[in-house]
């Protein structure tokens, strides 16, 4: 099936990035600008809802339907309420400052997995603490007395991690590591989840390669359809097969790609009344919809346990 997207907002100055349905509108980031979006596809209209957001990018709802955001000018993962107010999670790590956290996804026991690398632009004010030793894949938990939320590193083997995503069953976190400026391999990567919460041996689903022009953009932003499988925004219109949304089977095999009309395809989720819209966001500001894809998201159910 063929899918057309439109432009429904936009362009913003430079990318836009995370982005999330919350039943009604679509809440995305203009990155650079640090100013929170939304736009609701009833009317069509576009409207600022946060500003001064710190170069927010990647965002998820919470189990109490607030947004989670990874506030990459400020090094930290944040709760934004819908009262206006927001609430910093923790972000020391063994003693030390996280490095960038970009992108994030929460599991039914409300556990926030995000990644965290590092980045080219630094974060607002005094460089005080220096980044971490490694750029790994992190999770955000309530201490299970105090309640407070303690981060634990959960990958050992990344080191450009991008974007992460959950199968709908919640046994397998699917990771897109390596970018275009990093000699690492760029790879879509499955890590199962053990019965205790720890990750398992990842298998590789895909791994993005070079050409005659130089390294392939890798995977900037996963979502998972209701029948588990992912939707990856990845490529550019500069190297290899150009601006890409892929979608693979959860074993890896590339089922569908479709071309991405403005420039590198950047974060993708599933919305509307039906969640068969799929939107998405790009790194020259445009915030995309593709209708009648065919596929459907899913609302993942918290406090299930």
């Amino acid at each position: 099936m063929h899918w057309t997207f439109e432009r429904v907002a936009g362009p913003f100055d430079g990318h836009t990035g995370g982005l999330v349905w919350d039943g009604r509108v679509v809440v995305f980031s203009a990155v650079l600008e640090s100013t929170l979006y939304c736009y609701e596809p009833a009317s069509g209209e576009t409207r600022p809802i946060r500003v001064f957001t710190n170069r927010t990018n990647g965002l998820a709802l919470s189990p109490q339907g607030n947004i989670y955001g990874c506030q990459e000018g400020s090094r930290r993962v944040i709760e934004m309420q819908r009262d206006g107010s927001a609430t910093p999670l923790e972000a020391w790590l063994a003693g030390s400052r996280i490095n960038y956290p970009s992108d994030l996804t929460v599991d039914s026991y409300g556990r926030i997995w995000f990644t965290d690398p590092y980045n080219e632009r630094p974060s607002h004010g005094p460089q005080v603490f220096p980044d971490l030793p490694h750029a790994s894949v992190l999770r955000l938990e309530p201490h299970p007395t105090s309640h407070a939320w303690q981060v634990r590193r959960m990958t050992s083997d990344t080191k450009v991690p991008r974007c992460v995503a959950l199968s709908p069953d919640e046994r397998t976190l699917y990771v897109g590591e390596g970018d275009l400026d990093s000699e690492q391999a760029r790879e879509l990567r499955a890590y199962p989840i053990e019965a205790n919460g720890m990750l398992g041996t990842p298998v590789l689903l895909h791994s993005f390669g070079r050409d005659h022009r130089g390294n392939q953009r890798g995977a900037e932003g996963i979502c998972v359809d209701a029948a588990g499988n992912l939707v990856v925004c990845a490529g550019a219109d500069e190297k290899g097969p150009g601006a890409l949304i892929y979608v693979f089977s959860p074993t890896g095999r590339v089922i569908e790609t479709h071309v991405f009309p403005d420039g590198g395809p950047m974060r993708c989720a599933f919305g509307g009344a039906d969640l068969g819209d799929l939107y998405v966001t790009s790194a020259r500001g445009g915030l995309w919809r593709a209708g009648n894809t065919g596929r459907t998201g899913f609302v993942r159910v918290f406090g299930k346990h």
